[in-house]
């Protein structure tokens, strides 16, 4: 049988995304270890960055550009231009955790085309574990398995951010805790989005996402494993996201 080249040309890619990750995810432990020395700034109310976000993304940036030359970078903290064939990167999602010594925090990056996350990869360091794929070009998982179809785990995620109406996000989960699950907020968009497509987490809701790079590894993850991952970008750039289950079912709307 002969090899699907696009496929065989993904999972080199997936490759190349995971030794990209795995030497960030190093340094980034490095500087996790030593969170006392770490120098913080507030970019807004509650939205925490520190040097160890910078650093890493120049280093992120450093590697894409050698591995994927001719594609584009945007970043959270430095910024770029999102158009044509582009990576996202989010050095640090999870800031709050991360400058807390809490493990729930990951680098996340993906290629886009377009506004479309086509291959994505998250490193969750101080948890081992990491994954890489795009819908239709394959996934690939290390430090642990996905868990097997079966009945809905019992957890499921929301994200909480200032953008979001307080008053709404409660009703929502509200509705979501009504249909039998625990509700968790794990303070990183691409953790959680990670752990629906481990299977860990049955769904994942979050309105207003500060920007594309929280969401588009943790998406192409999810559809990478055939699961359902909804996103739309407003106007004023920040992201609706929502993969696995639905938060509402048709009777709740």
């Amino acid at each position: 049988m002969t090899a699907d080249p696009q496929r065989t040309a993904g999972r080199q890619d997936i490759d190349t995304v995971m030794a990209i990750l795995d030497a960030a995810g190093k340094q980034a432990l490095g500087m996790f270890d030593r969170i006392d020395q770490r120098r913080i700034r507030e970019k807004s109310p509650g939205d925490l960055v520190s040097d160890a976000d910078r650093a890493l993304e120049i280093a992120l940036c450093e590697r894409l550009r050698l591995a994927f030359p001719g594609d584009g970078l945007c970043g959270e903290e430095l910024g770029g231009r999102p158009a044509g064939t582009y990576w996202t990167i989010d050095p640090i999602d999870g800031t709050s955790n991360f400058l807390s010594g809490l493990p729930l925090w990951c680098i996340s990056i993906a290629r886009m085309k377009g506004d479309v996350p086509h291959l994505g990869g998250i490193h969750a360091p101080a948890l081992g574990l990491s994954a890489a794929g795009g819908p239709g070009i394959g996934f690939e998982v290390r430090g642990t398995t996905v868990l097997a179809d079966g009945p809905p785990r019992p957890c499921f995620g929301v994200g909480r951010n200032a953008n979001w109406n307080g008053a709404e996000r409660a009703l929502l989960e509200s509705r979501i805790e009504s249909r039998g699950f625990n509700i968790v907020s794990l303070g990183s968009c691409a953790v959680s989005l990670l752990f629906v497509a481990l299977g860990r987490l049955s769904g994942y809701l979050e309105i207003g996402c500060d920007g594309i790079w929280d969401s588009a590894g943790g998406i192409a993850l999810c559809r990478a494993n055939g699961l359902r991952a909804d996103f739309r970008i407003a106007g004023d750039s920040t992201v609706d996201v929502e993969a696995g289950l639905p938060a509402e079912c048709p009777a709740d709307a």
